[in-house]
């Protein structure tokens, strides 16, 4: 390869010969014969698919593809063969290399024919790991603004219709209970009392969708995890209500700690309540608090039971928090774990 080359601007300087661009190139250089034999490879050729100096060479050029390629690969080579032009595969194509080690990584590739009529060939593979994770990092970003923005556009949405029709209605209620009978007036008091807590659910709601971060594994998906899991053990699905930003507004070591004190709580209930009921409710605003309540047969004095409630109260108190364990008004046992969501705030 101690030729001369020229540009389509005329010579290029004497002392740039095709040995130098053919070790210095950053692309993996391969001259390939008619029938897909590799008659030689540059340095950046052996980095790139992890072969050793010389072993390339008399290998077939389908082996540096994953196994299931081959035979299509095998196809379009000798449809090159037939009809030599210069062309560029991109990875859109959905091209592929394989490592010595079996490893596969997306690639670009560039053919031209050499000589002519010569049957050879020279590939300039490109490693496209990184464009590609590029793109899909873009994709990924252009994604969540438009979550964002549907999120935006719902929150906003409830906030001016749903919340204020949610006002209108209650304020109707109120002014029909002053005009009623005591029981008609007990009646519409409790329904005013759930259009309350609806609006404050919905507000919870709203504050989430505005949240400018969304995590698949923040704590409301991981906690419902856990609950799945316990259904087994449990027999029966706890009835769950998550309030607040509990995927935003907590942090990864507090949800981990989190999904501690709920794994451990069902799995009390599981062993020492006999419940036919579970509610586990986590609420995150100034605080994280998680409660869970069932309907078996109350606290029991057993040194396991009592050894596991000390254990809740030692991850409370080491975030500084509170924990109680106490009999529920219908029977069964309550559990309340309560920390402040910035460390030294439980107070103010």
């Amino acid at each position: 390869m101690g030729m001369e080359i020229s540009s389509d601007t005329g010579p290029l300087p004497e002392e740039l010969t095709a040995d130098e661009l053919w070790r210095t190139s950053p692309d993996a250089l391969l001259v390939v014969a008619r029938g897909g034999v590799i008659l030689a490879a540059n340095m950046a050729a052996r980095h790139l698919f992890g072969y050793d100096p010389g072993s390339l060479v008399t290998k077939s050029v389908d082996d540096l593809l994953p196994a299931a390629a081959r035979e299509a690969h095998r196809r379009q080579r000798e449809g090159f063969e037939d009809e030599p032009a210069p062309r560029s595969m991109s990875t859109r194509q959905g091209l592929e290399g394989m490592k010595v080690d079996g490893t596969c990584f997306p690639v670009h590739v560039s053919l031209a024919p050499l000589g002519n009529g010569s049957g050879l060939v020279i590939a300039a593979v490109r490693d496209m790991t990184q464009w590609v994770e590029a793109e899909r990092e873009l994709r990924d970003s252009e994604y969540r603004r438009d979550m964002a923005e549907d999120h935006e556009r719902i929150a906003r949405d409830l906030h001016d219709t749903v919340i204020q029709e949610l006002y209108a209605a209650g304020m109707a209620l109120q002014a029909l209970q002053a005009a009623s009978d005591p029981i008609q007036a007990t009646r519409l008091a409790e329904i005013v009392n759930g259009l309350d807590a609806t609006a404050r659910t919905i507000r919870a709601v709203i504050f989430d969708l505005a949240s400018p971060v969304h995590s698949a594994q923040g704590l409301r998906t991981r906690a419902t995890e856990v609950v799945s899991e316990m259904i087994e053990a449990l027999g029966a699905e706890p009835r769950c209500q998550f309030v607040g930003p509990l995927d935003t507004a907590v942090s990864d070591d507090l949800v981990e700690e989190a999904l501690a004190v709920i794994r451990e709580t069902l799995t009390n209930v599981a062993k020492h309540a006999g419940a036919s009921t579970v509610d586990l409710r986590i609420q995150v605003d100034r605080e994280l608090s998680i409660e869970v309540v069932d309907d078996g047969v109350g606290l029991s004095e057993s040194v396991e039971r009592r050894s596991g409630l000390a254990n809740l109260a030692a991850r409370a108190e080491n975030h500084g928090g509170s924990f109680a364990a106490y009999r529920a008004p219908a029977g069964g046992t309550a559990i309340e774990w309560v920390v402040p969501l910035v460390p030294g705030s439980s107070d103010s």
